[in-house]
């Protein structure tokens, strides 16, 4: 017939298809290589850094530095107004027009640095005076612990602005270039204090300080076109309707981390406090694959979402595979940290050793979070992250008020994975009802199992005799066990690419 399209032109429009999807793919695995490459990197040198600061710091000295950053990131959670987060999300509402989008990251990030300026300034003036006046954590001074580790944190939260950009942009290589220079600036500067000068806490957090300012001179420099750009208030307001719900939602998270610290040191010591920083340290391997996933796959997530029914259906099923990567990599850390510590830390840190794990599985359900996390955001419902956040801290500080006395920092490990664990399946639920993805739940499900068996495997008492090639065999059982548990999906996600290309292509017609 006259109208009918001819075979080959009908096989160009699959081919286009299928082109555009392998170019979503590659795109998600280059950026997830780049950003792995820099976090893991980064994480990697830390850890080789731990080593040699754990001869020349006590689990005290440990417990001071992280008490004094964790008030420094509390209060900047407050001063960030988390302004990066709608840079992320509304730097896809502008960057149609070059100029518009440039006022818009212009105008959001002077704000913000505006801000943070403001309460570092206020901080420095009154904190001594009301830490005195209120007579609280007199082992963590003020002056000079607690005024370094803010203004080091309001600095580093500068710098984000640019990475923030940097990801909206897809530019991972800037962004790992960015990572590595605030990295290498550290390390330096704190193995200056710490091993050469010999000055304990205090030479760890003022080498962090001058990394920090450093690194922000750098990215201030980078964002000059941005920072001289035209300021819109509109702009601003736009920006904060869509961040301020989240303030609340990351005061939360935040107190996720930094509430069992706090509770430990009241009813333990600094020397508990270290041990169990040491432990979220090691563990944070596992955070460090999510942050990558999630920065390689926040903005493909969000120009897909943009899309049609067959694009969700895409959506799901590379979710669930994500999903499946993560519990093996999980499994990974679990049953291979233990033999790690004995082999590498101080003796005064082996205490750690039925922690990592612990923490590691923590980090793994925040990474759920993360995932369905995306759907809340794209359905603009950030108003109901607050109420997730809120729940799983709640249910944190009651665990850790009825777990800590008792068990300590084994306690404190438990209730953050359990509050960890509420936070992802109500985000879970929620995601689902604002913007529906067909994950496949039996395989994570089942999956989880296999990473619940690997913890029992950590936490038994003879962890201290672990073999190392017990460790090894027990991983790759847990990673067989997962490749028949994803194989189904696996295939259920290559047959909804055929059919989403087989749809694309009639539609062609």
């Amino acid at each position: 017939m006259a109208d009918e399209i001819p075979g080959d032109v009908t096989a160009a429009v699959a081919e286009v298809a299928s082109s555009s999807l392998r170019s979503t793919t590659g795109r998600l695995v280059q950026s997830f290589a780049v950003y792995g490459t820099a976090n893991f990197g980064i994480r990697a040198l830390n850890f080789l850094l731990i080593l040699v600061y754990a001869h020349y710091l006590r689990p005290s000295d440990y417990g001071i530095i992280y008490l004094a950053e964790i008030y420094a990131v509390f209060l900047i959670l407050f001063g960030n107004l988390s302004i990066d987060s709608a840079l992320q999300r509304l730097y896809f509402q502008h960057n149609n027009n070059h100029e518009e989008l440039r006022s818009y990251l212009g105008s959001a990030i002077r704000f913000g640095i505006i801000a943070m300026a403001t309460l570092v300034a206020f901080c420095v003036l009154v904190g001594g005076p009301i830490q005195r006046h209120l007579g609280f954590n007199q082992d963590v001074p003020f002056y000079p612990y607690m005024a370094m580790a803010i203004t080091t944190a309001a600095a580093t939260q500068g710098i984000q602005y640019r990475l923030a950009v940097y990801q909206a942009e897809r530019r991972p290589t800037s962004y790992a270039f960015m990572s590595f220079l605030l990295f290498a600036l550290t390390a330096c500067l704190s193995v200056y204090g710490v091993v050469v000068l010999h000055r304990g806490a205090v030479g760890m957090l003022k080498g962090k300080l001058v990394a920090a300012l450093l690194a922000f001179l750098v990215a201030a420099w980078k964002m000059h076109p941005l920072l001289i750009a035209r300021f819109q208030w509109r702009f601003v307001r736009e920006t904060l309707s869509f961040s301020l719900p989240l303030v609340p939602h990351q005061v939360m998270a935040g107190g996720l981390i930094v509430a069992d610290r706090f509770i430990l040191y009241h009813y333990r010591n600094l020397n508990e406090v270290g041990v169990y920083s040491v432990a979220y340290t090691m563990g944070m391997v596992m955070f460090l694959v999510t942050q990558s996933l999630s920065q390689a796959w926040l903005p493909i997530f969000f120009e897909l979402a943009r899309g049609n029914e067959d694009n969700h259906r895409v959506l799901g099923r590379i979710g669930s595979g994500l999903a499946i990567l993560l519990l093996a990599i999980a499994c990974l850390g679990i049953l291979l940290s233990p033999s790690f510590i004995q082999l590498a830390l101080d003796v005064r840190y082996h205490a750690a050793i039925r922690l990592v794990p612990l923490v590691v599985i923590g980090y793994l359900f925040h990474a759920f979070f993360t995932l369905c996390n995306l759907s809340i955001m794209q359905a603009n419902r950030t108003k109901f992250i607050l109420l997730i956040s809120g729940t799983a801290f709640t249910a944190n500080m009651i665990l850790n008020f009825v777990m800590i006395p008792r068990w300590g920092m084994y306690g404190a490990a438990w209730a953050t994975t359990i509050a960890y664990a509420i936070e992802a399946l109500i985000a879970y639920l929620f995601a689902q009802r604002f913007f529906v993805l067909s994950y496949a739940v039996p395989p994570i499900l089942g999956g989880l199992t296999v990473a619940g068996g690997a913890i029992a495997l950590t936490q038994s008492a003879w962890i201290l005799k672990w073999n190392g090639l017990f460790a090894v065999l027990s991983t790759i059982v847990a990673f067989a066990l997962l490749a028949l548990i994803g194989k189904r999906d696996l295939r259920a996600g290559l047959t909804a690419i055929r059919k989403t290309r087989k749809r694309e292509a009639q539609q062609g017609r």
